[in-house]
């Protein structure tokens, strides 16, 4: 954009100096044919009038363009926005229905865990009842062994 600025000004010094040196050829009166009239003007300023309303008329479509290309920025900047905030707005949403969805899960890992330790714990309970069971049975089978054979020698 600058560039195009310093060429614009480059050439608008040159045209004004084109026509400061050549003012007397622009300034020389001729006679002009518009198809249904004529006139005797000068040429030159004729020409550089046509120049400068042709540039003021670009100039101004120009800055229409280019303000219709600022509100179409301005338009799309909003509606980025809006998608940005809807976005994240969703994001949110998945984030909490991740975070429920986890809780759900944890508890139920949890009960697993409750319910696996019970079972593991009435298990060992049952299992030392009848380690003890069998345990007494045999020290009191050894007891009567020993009891009533209290001659008896052991065998080595």
């Amino acid at each position: 954009m600058r560039l195009k600025g310093i060429f614009v000004t480059l050439v608008i010094v040159f045209a004004l100096l084109f026509a400061i040196i050549n003012w007397q050829a622009i300034t020389t009166l001729l006679t002009i044919n518009f198809l249904f009239l004529r006139i005797q003007v000068p040429l030159g300023l004729v020409l550089l009038t046509a120049a400068v309303v042709i540039s003021i008329l670009f100039f101004l479509v120009s800055l229409i363009d280019r303000a219709g290309q600022l509100r179409q920025i301005t338009h799309l900047e909003n509606m980025n926005e809006n998608l940005q905030a809807k976005l994240e707005r969703k994001r949110l949403e998945e984030f909490e229905q991740l975070e429920k969805h986890l809780d759900e899960k944890l508890g139920a890992l949890q009960a697993q865990v409750e319910n696996s330790t019970e079972q593991t714990e009435t298990i060992i309970r049952e299992s030392l009842g009848s380690f003890e069971m069998r345990s007494k049975e045999r020290l009191e089978k050894l007891d009567k062994q020993l009891g009533a054979g209290g001659n008896r020698q052991l065998p080595q």
